[in-house]
């Protein structure tokens, strides 16, 4: 008989690896009586998860957050947290799910009563895919308009300027356009405006607000929809759809070119940048350590928040990406590479940008923390403006937008992922060979929802949701996946079913990771964000007050299927028991709780019936090889 055969029928013996060319029918994962599809090859998953992981934030937040936080010290703390707080977070999320075949919402039948995590994490995905594609639609538009024969961001006179705005090294000022606070009779350099604090405004900058956002004085004043930018956000649905026709198997192929393509555009923009004047002083500027800055403690809230949201945790995708995972492929070491992938790009990004920037800064005569913007200012206003001075700048700045485009589709593509799964997981029956209708309809639904954010007002509701939306519910998620999983289900059962799939138990150091330093340290930082949590703002703009109250509406949104899922968990029970046996039987993974592969299930069950282990004894198995 093969060993694996024998292990299976003892569950007192570990769990090997099955070694095996083909992989056997049993190894797919089902979802009620619909077979779910596999990635084709273990490649297009990692490759999915790279461009999951290596998103917006980490080309155009992390260099900004590196270099005002400490430059070169700041990657101490960055690095730290992604070993001891992010890894084992991503690791813990893609294990379970590929153990059972199960996606974000019913893996959480490892424990009933926590199931409003997977809930919450489809409905945080909800609420930010249609904002969220705005990135798509941005650089669609910014690609077209790279088309022609003059950049339009790099000159004023344009429909759109105003009588503030200013173009190139030395601005000769009148009257039609000369800031309140300059001296009409003379030639001001524009480094002079910059370092004055005038109100002159850059070509980019106008060209950002006035002509892609068309931006009205407040939330309150909606005005009118940006049809071009509602036509870029319909052009990037139809990209995304037709990613996702086939779901997993499609996306797969698709990452091949939207994964790799961006590295290829970053490193050639780096080369070329390397060659300009100023681009080794950017990089020293961000390389250069400060350790004085390792002393505020907000550096090391940062730090660990920059990594949390760059590798995408508490919003299902990984899971849901890993639970289409054949059972026995590694898991681990696949978070491991997954990790060091995202921030190493973050790293390199940063290198890019600063080169850029200092370019920039070296032509128009100005220092480079004058020039250093976050987020969107950095990708379509400081950017558009440093590329312009490369040579053959239409060129560069159509790679450029390309780049964010490809970027972007990558991290939406297990966002609609997200929803569409659990719908198909949800209802097999009548769902599961429709999966192509239900992708169209919910990019369709995305779209309208979306054209509120292509509005004159839309720029000031996409800052609120922004900034709100994400800073609760991630942090509480993960840490209270982190209890569930360790100290509820228990951690020997946890090491049992990692060992069944992987051949290998978890080691005592993960263990320990899970089930105390990383849910601690994100509940510390989840109680340190709330405390130093300011409004948000729009530039000189201040949202009203019901604004907030609209924003931390949206926040707490997310975390309310957790609530109402416990609420349901025990109530199925206080009908025939106690509340407190009510409780320890909402905590008991359900019937349906089994590894994807088929040929475990009977070894996994005779396993789930041991009692979950006191306090004491779950210790000594954290501890334990």
């Amino acid at each position: 008989m093969p060993s694996h055969e024998k292990d299976v029928g003892d569950p007192g013996i570990p769990m090997t690896r099955v070694h095996s060319e083909v992989e056997k029918e049993e190894d797919r994962p089902t979802t009620g009586l619909q077979q779910r599809d596999t990635w084709s090859r273990h490649l297009d998953y990692m490759l999915t998860m790279v461009g999951y992981c290596v998103g917006l934030g980490n080309l155009l937040r992390f260099p900004y957050i590196c270099s005002r936080n400490g430059g070169g010290a700041f990657l101490i703390p960055f690095l730290l947290f992604l070993l001891i707080a992010g890894f084992p977070t991503f690791f813990l999320e893609s294990s379970i799910c590929q153990f059972s075949g199960k996606a974000a919402q019913h893996v959480w039948s490892i424990c009933p009563m926590f199931k409003g995590i997977g809930l919450g994490g489809v409905v945080l995905t909800v609420i930010m895919t249609p904002y969220y594609s705005l990135y798509l639609a941005w650089p669609i538009y910014y690609m077209v308009k790279a088309c022609s024969s003059v950049l339009p961001w790099t000159t004023c006179g344009n429909s759109w300027n105003t009588d503030l705005c200013v173009e190139g090294v030395n601005t000769t000022s009148s009257s039609n356009n000369t800031p309140l606070a300059v001296n009409t009779s003379d030639t001001i350099p524009a480094a002079e405006l910059w370092e004055n604090g005038t109100l002159a405004h850059s070509p980019a900058e106008e060209f950002w607000q006035y002509n892609v956002q068309g931006v009205s004085t407040g939330v309150e004043d909606v005005g009118s929809v940006q049809w071009h930018i509602a036509g870029c956000l319909f052009g990037s649905y139809v990209m995304m759809f037709l990613c996702l026709i086939r779901g997993v198997k499609s996306a797969g192929k698709a990452v091949y070119v939207t994964a790799l393509l961006p590295y290829l555009l970053l490193v050639s923009i780096f080369i070329m940048t390397l060659l300009q004047p100023g681009a080794l002083d950017g990089i020293m500027y961000y390389v250069v350590p400060d350790f004085s800055k390792l002393l505020d403690i907000q550096v090391w809230i940062e730090a660990c928040l920059q990594v949390f949201y760059s590798l995408g945790l508490g919003f299902g995708s990984a899971g849901t990406a890993a639970s289409y995972k054949k059972f026995h492929q590694p898991c681990l070491r696949d978070c491991l590479l997954l990790t060091m992938a995202s921030e190493g790009t973050s790293i390199f990004s940063g290198l890019v940008t600063f080169a850029v920037l200092g370019v920039m800064a070296k032509k128009i005569g100005v220092p480079i923390a004058k020039v250093v913007s976050t987020g969107p200012g950095l990708g379509f206003i400081t950017y558009p403006e440093a590329l312009a001075q490369l040579p053959l700048p239409q060129l560069w700045s159509f790679l450029f937008f390309l780049m964010l485009l490809m970027v972007g589709l990558d991290s939406m593509f297990l966002g609609i992922e997200v929803l569409v799964t659990a719908l198909v997981d949800q209802y097999p029956r009548h769902l599961g060979t429709k999966r192509m209708l239900v992708t169209g309809g919910w990019c369709l639904m995305c779209f309208f929802l979306g054209i509120v954010f292509c509005t004159q007002g839309g720029p000031y509701m996409f800052q609120l949701m922004d900034w709100y939306i994400a800073s609760l519910a991630p942090l509480m998620y993960c840490t209270l996946e982190c209890v569930a999983v360790m100290w509820i289900y228990g951690a020997k059962k946890m090491s049992r079913d990692i060992e069944m799939m992987n051949g290998k138990p978890l080691s005592p150091l993960v263990k320990i990771l899970l089930a105390f330093v990383t849910p601690t340290i994100l509940m510390t930082v989840f109680i340190l964000t709330l405390m130093s949590y300011q409004l948000p703002t729009y530039g000189k703009y201040e949202f009203p007050n019901y604004a907030s109250i609209i924003g931390w509406s949206f926040a707490v949104i997310p975390l309310l299927p957790l609530p109402v899922y416990m609420a349901i968990a025990v109530g199925k029970h206080t009908s025939m028991h106690s509340p407190k046996k009510s409780v320890t039987l909402a905590l008991k993974p359900a019937e349906d709780w089994c590894p994807a592969n088929a040929r475990y299930r009977a070894a996994h069950r005779m396993n789930q019936q041991t009692e979950r282990p006191s306090i004491k004894a779950n210790i000594m198995n954290i501890f334990k090889q």
